[in-house]
């Protein structure tokens, strides 16, 4: 078993341990606080196995990342609360599926739950201060190889240079200069000199490298070596065409580099963004909508009697299909509803219309189709057809904001491109902020859309939307 993997056992297992301690300490200072509710738990062991049924459960899908060798700790503060959302969100079925067994109060799950995560993500970030420090003394440290002098391997060179990290740079090959003056200090020789350097050196735990096509040969040979004496051998592909985010897939045994990172492929995380837009919408749906939907109704045939509540139009969705995206009315019966955008003073819109617009009102029918499937809570605005038409043959990577499902709200509406796109630059803007939430998507970054959101309905945002 790796020691990274021995660190991940290791790590659960106190959070285990503390999260036991935690709610049966939690527990007993409820009761004193709230007696008469924390009384309706009327079983303690059967509360704390709930708690670890649930937090196994969300660590499954989401696993400590403080054992790894390179991450930041901003992802790992990322990760203590997507888990401990996820983990609020098993605990709730669990006891919803379990009523008839248990009385559980909701104030008890949700305070304990807040302060949960307060305290795993100071834990986290103590065990990793700790490991960090072990492996800055030198220990728990992996020795390593690095081949090449292209700029991606100066690049990992000065990354694994860092002795937080854990790894021991044993030496580099390289031909030709260097400008790397740590890499020069660390030669050992040429490409060629690898192999015959190696068989002489078994404390070797990991070699990565770059190649010139020329020397394939030389790449079988190192890595038959490398599998007969259980070192890693990690291959670094020479190409520059590509920047920013790549992604290394396979095709059968074939590796492919993608054009950028797409998080959202990933099946798991397919399955978490759709099971939250599920539950989501269908709290919106079932407690908020029917309530809306009167008052809405009523102002409509009010202000505009002719023509329906709802406003059906076909826009773009995932990879360029069309789906139809369902609003509250906010103008007046017109025939360019499909071929004009709605301006600051547009005169087809009547007085309630123009309110639903600036407090995001009109969009909440799209629910609806968040629940069928057709968009996101979260994801890059969908446009009408003529836009899509127009502006995909005017800017460079328009069509990649279509590879994830388009959303309620999104990346560019929060960050200042919402509303009219009057000038190019604009909707260059928002492309660029929708193909950066595509490729650097998480469960946090959704919560803090669908926040940003919120507030910017009642601040200075709101002049934006018209």
């Amino acid at each position: 078993m790796g020691t990274e993997k021995s660190l991940k056992y290791s790590v659960f297992t106190i959070d285990t341990i503390i999260l036991t301690a935690f709610v049966i300490g939690f527990y007993h200072l409820m009761y004193h606080v709230d007696p008469e509710s924390v009384a309706e738990i009327k079983n303690l062991p059967w509360l704390v196995l709930i708690y670890i049924l649930g937090f196994s459960t969300s660590h499954f899908f989401f696993p400590s990342v403080v054992q790894l060798r390179l991450v930041r700790f901003e992802a790992i503060i990322t990760r203590v609360a997507t888990t401990c959302f996820m983990m609020l969100l098993f605990v709730s079925l669990i006891f919803f599926a379990s009523r008839p067994y248990t009385n559980f109060p909701r104030t008890f799950l949700f305070y304990s739950i807040f302060f949960y995560t307060i305290l795993l993500s100071a834990e986290r970030i103590i065990l990793r201060k700790i490991i960090m420090r072990v492996r800055a003394n030198k220990k728990n440290m992996k020795n390593i190889v690095l081949i090449g002098n292209e700029q991606t391997v100066n690049q990992l060179f000065e990354i694994t240079s860092t002795p937080a990290y854990g790894y021991n740079i044993i030496g580099t090959f390289y031909d030709g200069d260097c400008n790397n003056e740590g890499m020069k200090a660390k030669r050992l020789g040429g490409t060629g000199d690898v192999y015959g350097w190696l068989t002489n050196h078994p404390e070797v735990n990991e070699i990565y490298g770059y190649f010139p096509k020329e020397q394939h040969d030389t790449i079988n040979m190192i890595s038959k070596f490398c599998d007969n004496r259980l070192i890693r051998f990690y291959y670094i592909p020479g190409i520059d065409v590509f920047r920013g985010n790549m992604s290394i897939s396979f095709v059968e045994d074939i590796p492919v580099i993608a054009r950028r990172e797409e998080p959202l492929r990933n099946h798991k995380n397919k399955v978490i963004k759709r099971a939250f837009d599920i539950i989501f919408s269908f709290l919106v749906l079932v407690l908020i909508f029917p309530w809306i939907l009167i008052l809405v109704a009523i102002f409509i045939k009010i202000q505009s009697p002719e023509g329906s509540i709802f406003f059906v139009q076909e826009r773009t969705g995932l990879d360029g299909k069309v789906f139809k995206c369902i609003k509250f009315r906010s103008m007046k019966v017109n025939s360019d509803a499909d071929e004009i955008q709605a301006t600051k003073d547009d005169p087809r819109k009547f007085p309630f219309g123009d309110f639903m617009r600036k407090m995001n009102i009109d969009e909440l029918p799209q629910f609806i189709n968040v629940f069928l499937g057709d968009m996101s809570v979260v994801g890059p605005r969908p446009h009408m057809l003529k836009h899509t038409n127009e502006y995909s043959k005017l800017i460079n990577h328009f069509m990649v904001r279509h590879f994830a499902k388009p959303g309620i709200t999104g990346l560019a509406q929060v960050t200042g491109f919402r509303g009219e796109t009057r000038y190019i630059d604009q909707m260059e803007g928002r492309v660029k902020k929708d193909i950066e939430y595509i490729e650097k998507w998480s469960f946090l970054l959704d919560i803090k859309i669908i926040l940003k959101t919120i507030t910017n309905m009642f601040g200075k945002e709101q002049g934006n939307a018209y």
